[in-house]
């Protein structure tokens, strides 16, 4: 029953890589095809500052898919609670929240007249991953430290 729900598992993790790096890849050609189309149709002072907009936004869900890609290839590996795993959320943090804060900066520095809160949202997205990767550090420490104890 044990390599059963073990199979299960691992054919879980293969989904998720492939589905996360699909979903990332279906994201960016769907943002960009009409922004290329509005290249040839727009010529306000503001389409490059759109355009610069979406560009980090389709970059960082493509990171956050690729890494989750790597990470669920860990796991399928066996190596869940890692220091690899930890580097891998910290860096999807990390990037993510720059990724908001870039976007809100050209935001409001910028002539733009719409609001985007995927800024925000990437922001607290970024600030979860780096949360969750803090308490990948915690576990990886106390794991550390049971197996050195007799």
């Amino acid at each position: 029953m044990k390599t059963q729900s073990y199979k299960r598992l691992m054919q879980y993790c293969d989904f998720v890589s492939v589905l996360s790096l699909l979903a990332s890849i279906a994201y960016g050609f769907s943002q960009i095809v009409p922004l290329c189309y509005g290249i040839g149709k727009n010529d306000s002072d503001t389409f490059i500052w759109e355009a610069l907009i979406q560009a980090i936004e389709c970059y960082a869900i493509f990171f956050i898919g690729l890494l989750t890609y790597f990470m669920a290839r860990n796991v399928k590996r066996g190596k869940v609670f890692c220091r690899v795993n930890q580097r891998i959320l910290s860096a999807i943090g990390i990037s993510t929240m720059l990724s908001g804060v870039l976007m809100n900066v050209i935001v409001n520095l910028t002539p733009i007249d719409t609001f985007h809160q995927n800024s925000i949202l990437l922001i607290v997205i970024g600030a979860v991953f780096v949360l969750v990767s803090l308490l990948f550090e915690i576990g990886i420490q106390m794991q550390e430290e049971q197996d050195l104890t007799i």
